[in-house]
């Protein structure tokens, strides 16, 4: 399966020329320092090679009440960091305190973007969230 999904993959990218951005060290940078370093597993989105555009219309521009664990079934295994096209982090979320308060909204993204900076991995900053592109 891994050798057919690698050459699928290979293809897109030929097709679409697109361009590699990440690799494997610099994704496990990334992903080693948000499970060691952050307050909080920031929400995000991934969209893989293999999936369409109309899979991701949705835009990620709101804070949202859930948190995503950057580890086991949620995130790609390193053996699979090769399908990854970008990944839309929003390191806010909001904590409920009540039916009759406002949530609060809690953001780490200062220190994401310290992480972002330090391992030199490239992104854009729209509305609050951050995209990685794997490949562009």
């Amino acid at each position: 399966m891994e050798k057919s999904l690698q050459a699928k993959v290979q293809r897109i990218i030929e097709q679409k020329g697109l361009y590699s951005y990440m690799n494997n060290t610099k994704w496990d940078e990334l992903i080693t320092a948000v499970r060691e370093e952050m307050p909080f597993p920031p929400p995000y989105k991934m969209k893989f090679v293999t999936e369409t555009v109309e899979d991701w219309e949705q835009d990620f521009k709101e804070d949202v009440y859930y948190l995503c664990y950057w580890c086991g079934e949620e995130f790609p295994t390193k053996d699979y960091y090769f399908n990854i096209e970008w990944l839309k982090v929003r390191p806010r979320y909001l904590e409920h305190r009540g039916k009759l308060v406002a949530p609060a909204v809690i953001d780490a993204s200062p220190k994401f973007e310290e992480i972002l900076t330090r391992y030199n991995i490239p992104f854009e900053l729209e509305e609050g969230t951050y995209c990685i592109y794997g490949y562009r």
